[in-house]
């Protein structure tokens, strides 16, 4: 009996020591079970708080896109519209949502800038600007932005620079007419004189006419810079070689009187488009103006060669430099530095090159002063002139 009792004894102190560690560690585990709770509640709460704060955020954006000027599209993946905001519906009346994105089919490209033209549902024309931006891996957002006005300002802005320019331009040709309009008054009143001799009379009558003539030189100049593009001859396509030796011919009266060396340089065979006239005057004008500024027994040269696909025409003289600060306006209208010029010249040849569409512009190579016009070489129809 001993023997069983000290057994039971054991297995009882065992079974409380079992039941003691039993109970520590369910309270531990209560004290876990509590403190992640916890935990868990302060997540949730968080969780809770960043939820309500993105439905605040989404709820903000959608009333941002929904003021937006701007028109807003959302692209899914396959591009494919899943929103639009309220801008580009009025932008795009015929976009709807889960349609596929065709920019082409809803607007049409603008040739001259770049831009969109699109209908508003009153039926006006838009001027569109569009621009997308890619999500990574989510879609993209195109933006479409009204540039009606902006273009509208522009215009206007361009309008009142040429307006400017015209006063601008009036008020130089008023200055140039002056001074000879002026002088032949004079030499006119002074032919009204009674004792005036017939020698005399006829000095002053030839000056009278010198100075008319003048008056005429500076309107027709006038009259050839304000075409503004309009081709008044007809265009053909001719052989700039040929037209050298035109050129050339017309202007070696001049080099002779100044006593210049002339050299005429036609490299590879070109062909251009444009009213034969108008080219030759350009030429012409350039060539005197090179006459003008050329020291008496200088060199003056023209020459022609052909590179990626312009025909390169290049008028040079040993005349001095033009100023650097004076460079960006000697294609200007009515700017001149001599004393009796009209300051048209270089601005006519400028406006007939342009109508080429071709370019001129003025540098220095090895102490000569060049101008260099480029224009497009000319295909298709036959050469005029062989």
């Amino acid at each position: 009996m001993q023997g069983n009792s000290e057994q039971l004894r054991e297995v009882f102190e065992h079974f409380n020591s079992v039941t003691d560690e039993l109970i520590r560690a369910y309270k531990l585990l209560e004290s876990q079970v509590a403190e992640l709770n916890g935990k868990l509640q302060q997540a949730n709460d968080e969780l809770l708080q960043k939820s309500e704060a993105n439905e605040r955020l989404a709820a903000k954006l959608t009333a941002l896109l929904a003021a937006m000027p701007v028109g807003v599209v959302e692209l899914d993946r396959e591009g494919v519209v899943s929103a639009v905001n309220e801008a580009a519906t009025a932008l795009l009346p015929d976009l709807e949502v889960k349609q596929s994105w065709q920019l082409d089919a809803l607007l049409d490209r603008d040739a001259q800038d770049g831009e969109f033209l699109g209908r508003r549902g009153d039926g006006s024309i838009v001027f569109v600007s569009v621009a997308e931006v890619a999500l990574q891996g989510q879609g993209s957002f195109v933006l479409l932005v009204d540039v009606t006005h902006l273009r509208q300002l522009h215009e206007q802005l361009a309008q009142q620079a040429k307006l400017a320019s015209m006063g601008r331009m009036a008020a130089s040709l008023a200055h140039q007419i002056r001074t000879p309009l002026a002088t032949a008054l004079l030499y006119a009143a002074n032919l009204c004189r009674s004792d005036l001799q017939e020698e005399a009379k006829g000095r002053f009558a030839s000056k009278v006419v010198d100075r008319l003539r003048a008056l005429e030189s500076l309107v027709q100049d006038m009259l050839s810079f304000v075409r503004s593009g309009v081709v008044e001859g007809v265009q053909e396509r001719f052989d700039v070689g040929l037209l050298l030796q035109e050129v050339e011919l017309i202007v070696s009266p001049l080099l002779e009187k100044k006593h210049l060396h002339w050299q005429l340089r036609v490299g590879e065979a070109g062909a251009v488009q444009a009213v034969r006239s108008d080219l030759v005057g350009a030429l012409v004008n350039l060539i005197e103006n090179a006459c003008q500024f050329c020291p008496d027994y200088g060199q003056v040269w023209l020459e022609s060669s052909v590179q990626a696909g312009q025909v390169l025409l290049r008028v040079a003289n040993e005349g001095e430099a033009i100023p650097d600060g004076l460079q960006q306006q000697i294609f200007d209208p009515f700017f001149t530095t001599r004393a009796n010029g009209t300051g048209l010249g270089l601005a006519i040849v400028k406006r007939v090159v342009e109508d080429m569409k071709g370019s001129i512009r003025y540098t220095r190579d090895g102490g000569m002063t060049v101008f260099e016009l480029r224009i497009p070489i000319a295909v298709g129809a036959a050469i005029k002139g062989k």
